[in-house]
């Protein structure tokens, strides 16, 4: 079916073709025209400014207070003072009672060995001057010598468990189980120590009245 015509005879199909290819620049070479800006729109030179999204700032860490830290190594070094006093005294405590009590002992273990191995002048030496201003060294010999004739040397000598006495803090007491080669059993001899001026541990008595034998039966 034919298009209609317009005033000139000319097909309008036609031209609204015609117009449509001049405006998309088809057909002529040329390019497509701009259309005019409306005459109220405002004019922009430069695109709008986007706005940046800042990244998240990390808090700086808040100075400790001087005043705090000063007060914290304080108290801390009070209570290390105080733990290292303790320590200290305790420690000085232990080792000052095993010392006083392991002097006496081995001033008693000295004695007993030198008359098991029949050393009088040892075992003399052993003795305070509480019996040695009234013994000489060789009565305090010929009196050991005449308990070995009559009962027999000494062969074995032990300490009486828990017997140790500490009668104060210069005085210790000890009873030992003695055993003579001429008895038929075994019998206990009771030791006094002192401890000197220069801390030194003596024997201040021994036995029965000082006798180092057993007392009962008598020497015959």
């Amino acid at each position: 079916m034919p298009g209609h015509q317009d005033q000139g005879g000319k097909p309008w199909d036609r031209a609204s073709s015609q117009h449509l290819a001049a405006i998309n620049g088809n057909g002529s070479g040329k390019q497509r025209g701009i259309p005019p800006r409306p005459p109220h729109m405002t004019r922009i030179d430069h695109p709008p400014v986007t706005p940046r999204v800042g990244r998240p700032q990390r808090e700086a860490p808040r100075r400790k207070s001087w005043r705090r830290r000063l007060l914290f190594w304080g108290i801390l070094f009070i209570v290390c003072g105080v733990l290292a006093w303790i320590i200290g005294y305790g420690a000085f405590n232990f080792f000052a009672a095993t010392s006083s009590a392991l002097g006496p002992a081995t001033t008693a273990t000295d004695f007993l060995t030198a008359l098991k191995n029949q050393n009088y002048d040892q075992a003399y030496n052993d003795l305070d001057a509480v019996i040695t201003v009234q013994t000489a060294p060789d009565d305090f010999k010929q009196q050991a010598q005449a308990d070995d004739r009559c009962y027999g040397v000494v062969t074995n000598y032990s300490e009486v468990a828990d017997s140790a006495v500490q009668n104060n803090d210069h005085s210790y007491t000890y009873s030992y189980t003695i055993t003579r080669s001429k008895l038929p059993k075994p019998y206990t001899l009771h030791m006094t120590l002192q401890q000197g001026t220069y801390g030194d541990w003596k024997i201040s008595s021994y036995g029965n009245n000082n006798d180092l034998g057993p007392g009962q039966p008598p020497c015959s």
